[in-house]
């Protein structure tokens, strides 16, 4: 992927961040600046000309319209993206929130920060590229559009093999299932029965509603149980205890539901 230079803004240090600030120093040129000011001051001096600014919010309010504003004015072409802490998940109903090109919540970030950023250095479609006033339907078909199947960016995890699937309902499973048939993998359904070691065990989704006592107890067993393969976390709205916790259990990442087939199998191939 072509290096694309970004200018992280804000909150970055906080404990919910670590994890997406990690990704964007792997992927990216990355310059930090604590405050609007510093960040305004390096692109007026042309210390910096980035094509993506990056503004880490933790609470709502953080930044204001007029901040926003003039991260824009120093950088016109840039996009700024939104990397929101956990306080920030009811700001959209209550809130006035700042326009951006891109808004995720940290516990969304990891699944689909590396292909956003790659079509952004590459000049192909992503919802990254549009405009701040898209919808949410915009961007979502953009990138669902802009994804062709078996796509040579894709996944990349056809060697055949068994993914194995922790899931309660079936319609999760059907939706699994299918989505392994695509990538070359046949698939196995545990339902939350002992699991046996397993050999050949290429993936591992364990989807969850929430983390709690119990399922972390039946996180270990199951990363365990399919270990050396990544174990990935499916889990709705987690915070960052959560996410600690899972890791502790053996999970190899943690997703944000909803999540598509390719961002699924984009963290399995990039943790084997």
């Amino acid at each position: 992927m072509p290096n694309i230079q970004l200018l992280l803004v804000g909150d970055f240090e906080r404990g919910e961040f670590r994890e997406s600030v990690a990704l964007l120093k792997s992927t990216a040129e990355v310059e930090s600046a604590a405050d609007v000011d510093r960040a305004e001051a390096a692109m007026v001096s042309g210390r910096i000309a980035p094509e993506a600014i990056v503004v880490a919010q933790a609470y709502p309010g953080r930044f204001s319209h007029d901040e926003i504003d003039r991260l824009r004015r120093a950088a016109p072409l840039a996009r700024i993206i939104g990397l929101m802490g956990t306080w920030c998940e009811g700001e959209m109903r209550t809130g006035q929130p700042w326009a951006s090109n891109g808004r995720l919540y940290w516990h969304q970030w990891p699944a689909c920060c590396r292909r956003q950023l790659g079509r952004l250095s590459e000049g192909k479609p992503c919802s990254w590229a549009l405009p701040p006033t898209a919808t949410d339907e915009e961007r979502l078909l953009t990138d669902i559009c802009s994804t062709p199947p078996q796509a040579s960016e894709g996944p990349g995890v056809k060697t055949g093999g068994l993914a194995v699937i922790r899931c309660r309902r079936f319609e999760a499973w059907d939706w699994f299932r299918a989505a392994c048939r695509s990538v070359g993998l046949s698939a196995v359904w545990h339902r939350g029965e002992t699991l046996a070691p397993m050999e050949g065990v290429k993936a591992a989704v364990f989807d969850c509603d929430e983390l709690n006592e119990a399922e972390i107890d039946e996180l270990q067993r199951f990363s365990a149980a399919v270990r050396p393969a990544p174990a990935i976390v499916l889990a709705s709205f987690p915070r960052i205890e959560d996410y600690d916790r899972a890791l502790a259990a053996g999970a190899s990442a943690v997703l944000s539901k909803p999540v598509t087939v390719d961002e699924v199998f984009t963290i399995i191939t990039a943790t084997k």
